[in-house]
């Protein structure tokens, strides 16, 4: 296999996430509008198999033979079965919450992607990153707002979600060099499809009707295009980024994504902010400038 060199770019990493933060919104609001009619293992079945696909032509075509499997493979094995299970939690919690909040909740990941840089990774996590993130996080928690108990158990899918991927983020970081860019996603896509059709057949078997698949119509197939080939292009944004870029560097710039998902839950949904969600949109703004900030000081 050719040795693959990952050379660290903070900058470039930092716009591969802002690719990341201006598409997923799309996405979202896709899942949200299929979460009414169709089981989220479905949904990510779909998805992945049309990944499947389209990775199938593009490393075929692209990527010479010897670099097609990844040596160790556990560790990108183990990082699809962890991204699968976080993909499930997102579309259920997309399902059953406001977009807002559940992708407030998810701001757990950058908390825990920081930590686990800490303390894993050994990366260097200065004053100035534990504050952005803090402060993002502070953020996340306005947009919810006080009244918790609307929420539910429902918060525990994004939260979970945020663990899943938090840590499949640790292994993309630590393991960056054993496969190029699309042969990574390629083997997400193979793990989530296996562990969706067991979900689904299991459902099937033991007559769990949550789960059970449906034909979708017209416009459900649109949706679904979009959650498939967005996915496979804020997938590769991110992977990207956390592969040529500290992950502390990166996880405070996630929370930019919660202006899309309040902008888009306001035009699709009617979900109108109020103003305890615009100052925690605010001090979101903020934490992504301090870290900006910060690493365009420490380069130049």
């Amino acid at each position: 296999m050719t040795k693959i060199e990952i050379i660290d770019d903070p900058k470039k990493g930092i716009l591969f996430a802002l690719g990341f933060i201006i598409t997923v919104p799309f996405i979202e609001a896709s899942v949200k509008l299929l979460g009414d009619v169709m089981a989220p293992p479905q949904i990510a079945l779909t998805r992945f198999l049309i990944h499947i696909i389209v990775l199938s032509v593009y490393i075929y075509l692209y990527i010479p033979r010897e670099d097609w499997i990844a040596k160790p493979s556990w560790p990108l094995i183990l990082r699809g079965v962890l991204a699968s299970l976080g993909t499930i939690c997102v579309y259920a919690g997309l399902a059953l919450l406001p977009l807002v909040d559940a992708v407030a909740i998810f701001f757990l990941t950058p908390i825990i992607i920081t930590a686990l840089s800490a303390i894993v990774l050994r990366e260097k996590v200065g004053i100035f990153r534990w504050s952005a993130v803090f402060a993002g996080m502070i953020g996340a928690l306005l947009v919810i707002g006080p009244n918790f108990d609307n929420v539910g158990w429902g918060a525990v899918f994004p939260a979970l979600a945020a663990l899943f991927h938090g840590t499949a983020t640790m292994i993309t970081r630590k393991w960056a060099n054993i496969a190029r860019l699309p042969v990574f996603q390629y083997y997400i896509a193979v793990t989530a499809v296996i562990i969706m059709t067991f979900i689904i057949l299991a459902g099937e078997l033991f007559d769990f009707e949550s789960v059970s698949p449906v034909i979708p119509n017209d416009f459900q197939w649109f949706l679904l295009g979009i959650i498939a080939i967005g996915s496979i292009a804020t997938n590769l944004f991110l992977t990207q980024a956390f592969r040529i870029a500290p992950s502390s560097v990166i996880a405070p710039f996630l929370y930019l994504q919660i202006i899309g998902s309040t902008i888009m839950g306001f035009v699709i949904f009617a979900d109108l902010p109020g103003n305890q969600t615009i100052f925690g949109a605010f001090l979101v703004i903020s934490a992504g400038l301090v870290i900006w900030w910060r690493e365009k000081s420490i380069l130049n």
